[in-house]
């Protein structure tokens, strides 16, 4: 049975995609033609933050894999739970946002905010042990 985690839409990552939204009226309210341009690249921006924020999901799946999804133009990325040597939940640097970081294969690490971190990790180590058995 597949279980999927949704992504936690951190105050950050809101604050982030209004600021970036003001900057894109900003720059389309002064219609000059550099400002166009840079409106226009600003808008592309927000709309691949906006998708990021709201599509990404993290999958683990019955084959024993992780599946981390990140929207649509983004490439999906597989990790095989055998490969996963630690998880821990750490804070960002200025303590806005929580995450895990996962450590897996040789030196590789990725980092995710499930909605429930604790629950998360539960269901990872729960699908290593059954799988190692």
């Amino acid at each position: 049975m597949k279980r999927t985690f949704q992504h936690r839409v951190a105050l950050s990552a809101v604050a982030s995609v209004v600021m970036l939204a003001f900057l894109t009226f900003y720059f389309f309210w002064h219609r000059a033609g550099v400002h166009v341009i840079i409106g226009f690249a600003l808008m592309m921006v927000t709309i691949v933050v906006l998708e990021r924020v709201v599509h990404t999901t993290y999958t683990i799946t019955d084959e024993g894999c992780l599946e981390i999804y990140r929207g649509r133009w983004s490439k999906l990325q597989r990790i095989p739970l055998s490969d996963i040597v630690s998880m821990e939940i750490r804070k960002s640097p200025l303590g806005l946002t929580r995450y895990v970081l996962i450590e897996y294969g040789a030196n590789h690490f990725v980092s995710v905010q499930p909605d429930n971190e604790e629950n998360f990790i539960q269901e990872i180590r729960k699908r290593l042990k059954r799988h190692e058995n």
